[in-house]
């Protein structure tokens, strides 16, 4: 059994945790880089979750006495190849643990479907030769959670958008309360009955006309499936990108979906004007190795994609740092512009990056630039890179747009207001390391405590399920908004 597989499927918010079995000091740190706030207890010591590795040490009745350290309603999530072996502890645990998840383990990194393994324990006990998951509750005086919550996760656009795709439908498996589904388009609806409690998070849905809006509105409704919107970019600045200007038509779409989740507190401020339903998930690490130890090596970091002239303007005014350190590597991804502009031999550049590639890459270096040029709609983009480069240990030099409400000059970065200031700026960061090397632990820590994907799952969790519960009035206000959709129903 992976460590990993099992950290992944460890409850993000647990607070303190017991573990038993072999690789402990593995799974610790994979966990950790997961929910860094979180504490493992020694043997005996009360915890919100106790994981067992392998449930085939010790008889069902030792692994019973063992989970007596859980807390009433915290978790035991096992690991096990044996149906059988599942079954009898599950007997041993008696009438004080109920049953969150039944489940293979499937590992793989790309689309899945967590629906289809689940298995009523009375049909598991056959079952031999696969990774078995074991998620229970121990029972408390609240009444019990409700029905696991399905959510079904469709990118149409996933390339660069990991974080906002990928990476949270892999976080969100490790909830008790959830059953998650990951894709692409097209979209094939999990097989479920219309009165499971279930989601739909479409991001960036390609429906080509009003017509085929309606037609997919009308089978999630008739399916019991609540649509939810994903898009963290203005609509605007996407068609502006694209080379054409946003149409009325295309804005009364942003009211078609049940609920908008977006990014940013200035994005949610444009959506609100065209659905009443918006809720804001700010960007977030999913993952914070060790704050990495020593000086940082030598090098600058560029990567982006669509940013504009001005990015390949403050390259080029790069020079004096260039002539200074003549050994500073700058090293580019995704942008040739910028690339081309910077006024250096000793430089590098990188074509398009999976996102945990374009992360090592980053982590290698010492300060990753992002400027910003402050056009129409740049501000309502999120502070992202910001974060990557933080939780790497690298120091963010960025202009004010975006950066300047998160990045506190001086103590977690750097802010260039003007293109005068890129050169100093970065000369004084590459010459004086330890100032660097507080800056960017400071930033390490802000994502620490801040801005870790483990501090918003509860939350995520908690928004969908509030609007399962508020089904009726969310379609009835679809009906309205969707010319067409109410004779569709009919």
């Amino acid at each position: 059994m992976s460590f990993q597989l099992l950290a992944g499927r460890t409850p993000l918010t647990a607070r303190r945790l017991a573990y038993v079995g072999p690789g402990r000091a593995a799974f610790e740190d994979d966990y950790l880089t997961r929910n860094p706030q979180a504490a493992f207890v020694e043997d005996g010591e009360a915890a919100d979750v106790l994981v067992m590795a392998d449930l085939e040490a010790g008889t069902p009745q030792d692994i019973a006495a063992a989970a007596a350290v859980v807390e009433p309603g915290g978790y035991l999530v096992a690991a096990s190849r044996s149906g059988a072996r599942v079954a009898a502890v599950l007997a041993a645990l008696g009438d004080g643990f109920r049953i969150a998840k039944l489940q293979f383990l499937v590992p793989g990194d790309d689309h899945f479907n967590d629906l289809a393994p689940r298995r009523d324990p009375a049909a598991i006990d056959q079952v031999s030769d696969r990774d078995l998951l074991l998620v229970v509750q121990k029972r408390d005086a609240a009444p019990p959670p409700p029905e696991p919550l399905v959510v079904q996760s469709a990118a149409f656009a996933p390339r660069l958008m990991d974080i906002r795709t990928r990476l949270p439908a892999h976080a969100l498996r490790g909830d008790p309360e959830l059953i998650v589904a990951y894709g692409g388009a097209p979209v094939q609806l999990l097989p479920l009955p219309p009165e499971t409690p279930k989601i739909l998070v479409l991001q960036r849905p390609a429906l080509p006309s009003l017509e085929a809006w309606r037609a997919a509105t009308a089978n999630s409704i008739r399916r019991g499936w609540l649509p939810v919107l994903e898009i963290d970019d203005h609509p605007a600045l996407l068609a502006a990108v694209a080379g054409r200007k946003i149409t009325p038509a295309e804005w009364l779409t942003y009211g078609f979906p049940h609920a908008i989740q977006t990014s940013t507190e200035a994005l949610a401020r444009v959506l609100s004007q065209h659905h009443p339903v918006v809720k804001v998930f700010p960007n977030a690490v999913f993952e914070l190795p060790p704050f990495p130890a020593g000086p940082a090596p030598r090098r600058v970091f560029y990567g982006a994609l669509s940013r504009g002239r001005f990015a390949a303007r403050v390259a080029a005014s790069l020079g004096p740092v260039a002539e200074e350190f003549p050994e500073v590597e700058f090293v580019v991804a995704g942008d040739r512009a910028v690339f081309e502009a910077l006024p250096t031999a000793n430089k590098t550049f990188q074509d398009h990056l999976p996102y945990g590639d374009y992360l090592d890459l980053m982590g290698a270096c010492a300060v990753s630039l992002s400027p910003v040029e402050g056009r129409l709609y740049e501000d309502t983009k999120s502070d992202a890179k910001f974060l990557d480069a933080a939780s790497r240990g690298v120091v963010t030099l960025a202009s004010p747009t975006i950066y300047a409400g998160t990045v506190a000059h001086g103590r977690t970065g750097l802010i260039a207001r003007q293109l005068k200031d890129w050169a100093p700026l970065l000369a004084g960061a590459l010459r004086d390391e330890p100032a660097r090397q507080a800056m960017a632990r400071n930033a390490w820590d802000y994502v620490r405590t801040e801005r870790m994907f483990a501090h918003q799952a509860a939350d995520r969790r908690a928004w969908y399920r509030e609007l399962c519960d508020r089904r009726e009035a969310l379609n009835a206000g679809v009906i309205a908004r969707l010319p067409g959709l109410a004779q569709a129903l009919a």
